[in-house]
Parts: structure tokens; C-alpha cells; sequence
């Protein structure tokens, strides 16, 4: 069996999570080669937008200034995500080790099968929207969970969830959100543009499945579907010393900074 580091942290602010997630990626490239699957959550809840979008365009910074609700900039592309009741993943590998397609969006298919296997075994019929018949872009939007590309995933009809990508070379980083619950009309008055209209197009796991699903059942069914998924074996480890002062100083001078949130722009060399 493959075998594959396991990271369960807390629930955390979005800088230290966008820290923890560079800092793993950074690591990996430079010192320890091991592949490693990294589940977390939220507190407080925030959002995150993509590493080209503007945050002045896409989201209504009054509002979110006066129910301070954070955003931090991510290293993958895509739209902003609001993060609250949701568990996240993120995961670093080569392309070798998981014997993945040069094409990004292929390797979507292949990367995110754990997760299907997540749904199977909830009782539901995932699909890639690729794979239903009639399937259409959805509408640009800048909200991540109202926009449609081929390898995002459907339950019952709907887009739940979301995943981006990032590559180094033949180093693959890639982090997903599985929402938990989501409110669509609590969450719009932090969007500038209109995006209730998605209500009926996305779907949170408590709208798809009949259980009540917590964070740690469902960090557990996870951590299963993936060994299942990719015939790995799961060490859980705490991070390492270099990579919990690296994340440190990646939250402290990159991510929790106006630089990089608002011009995506860094002072700081982040290769260490």
C-alpha cells in the first residue's frame, strides 16, 4: 500500500490554514518527499478568494468589516468561499506517486475519487458534472460554489463543495471544502454581485443526506474513503518543527497581511 502522512488539525483562523497548507507544500518540495493528506476546519468562519480575484470586486468589504469577518487570499485559483460549517482537505503529492495525467483537469477526476467514495458510502450517487448528460458551464459568478467546470461534483442535481488546484512542476497541490450547512441568503450581503440566484443549483451535505454528519464523522469517513480510494495507508502525524515555524512565519508575514490579501504581492521568500 501507498503510504501517505496524515495531518488532523484544528479548527483555525484562514491565515494560519492558508500557512499550514504552504507551509506543507514548501516542505514537501524541499526537505521530506512525503505525500501528505491534510483535514481541518474554520474558527471563525471567513473566506477565502482566489489567488486572481479582487477582493474589492468580488466581496462587499463594508460588510464583511462590520461582522468582521475575515478573508484571506488563496494560493489556487478559482472564486471566494465562505468557510463556516464545512470540513476541508488539502492534499500534496507528485504526479509520479499517484500516476496522474499531465492535464489539470483530468487529474481532478482522479484526485478527488476519494471523495466520491466519501458520498458513496453516505448513501448517495456523486457524479462529476462531465459525466451527467446536457452538461453546461455554469455562469461566471464570484461565488466558487455558483460557477460549473467538468470535474466538479454533483448529489441529486446539485454542485456541492468545491476544489482547486496548484502545480510545481510535477509537485501537485490541491485543497477542497465540503459544506456542511449552507446558508445562501445569510451570505449574500457579503457578495457585491447577486448570488442568491444559486440557491437552487448547490447543495450542502445536510441537504443531500439523511444522518446528521458532524466535523469528526466526517473527517473520519474521510480519512476511510481515502484509504479505500487510493489503496493507501494513513500514518497520522503531527507537523514538524520546520513546518510549524514556517507556517508561522508565512501567516504572520504573507497571509495575515494587506500586501498579499488585497495586491498579492510578499516581501518574504517562502521556499523555507
Amino acid at each position: 500500500m501507498k503510504k501517505w502522512r496524515l495531518i488532523l488539525s484544528d479548527k483555525s483562523d484562514p491565515f494560519t490554514n492558508m500557512a499550514v497548507d504552504e507551509a506543507i507544500l514548501q516542505t514537501y518540495i524541499h526537505r521530506s518527499k512525503e505525500p501528505t493528506l491534510r483535514i481541518y476546519g474554520w474558527r471563525p468562519a471567513a473566506f477565502s478568494i482566489g489567488v486572481g480575484q479582487k477582493p474589492a470586486e468580488a466581496l462587499n468589504l463594508a460588510a464583511c468589516q462590520e461582522d468582521r469577518i475575515d478573508f484571506v487570499r488563496r494560493m489556487t485559483g478559482g472564486e471566494a468561499i465562505f468557510h463556516d460549517r464545512e470540513i476541508t482537505y488539502s492534499l500534496v503529492c507528485s504526479k509520479q506517486e499517484m500516476d496522474m495525467p499531465n492535464s489539470v483537469k483530468q487529474s481532478f477526476r482522479i484526485l478527488t475519487g476519494f471523495i466520491l467514495h466519501f458520498y458513496e458510502k453516505l448513501g448517495v450517487s456523486p457524479k462529476f458534472a462531465a459525466d451527467i448528460p446536457g452538461y453546461a458551464h455554469g455562469n461566471p459568478s464570484d461565488f466558487c460554489f455558483a460557477t460549473m467546470e467538468e470535474f466538479d461534483i454533483m448529489v441529486k442535481g446539485k454542485k456541492i463543495g468545491g476544489n482547486a488546484q496548484k502545480r510545481i512542476g510535477d509537485i501537485i497541490f490541491q485543497h477542497g471544502s465540503i459544506p456542511l450547512t449552507l446558508n445562501i441568503n445569510a451570505i449574500a450581503k457579503y457578495f457585491n454581485r447577486d448570488i442568491k440566484s444559486a440557491a437552487s443549483t448547490i447543495a450542502s451535505l445536510h441537504d443531500v443526506v439523511e444522518q446528521t454528519m458532524t466535523f469528526e464523522s466526517c473527517r473520519d469517513l474521510l480519512v476511510a474513503s481515502f484509504e479505500t480510494a487510493f489503496s493507501a495507508a494513513l500514518e497520522e502525524q503531527d507537523l514538524s518543527v520546520h513546518e510549524q515555524d514556517l507556517a508561522h512565519v508565512l501567516a504572520e508575514e504573507k497571509y495575515n497581511t494587506k500586501q498579499w490579501n488585497f495586491y498579492r504581492s510578499t516581501r518574504i521568500e517562502t521556499k523555507e
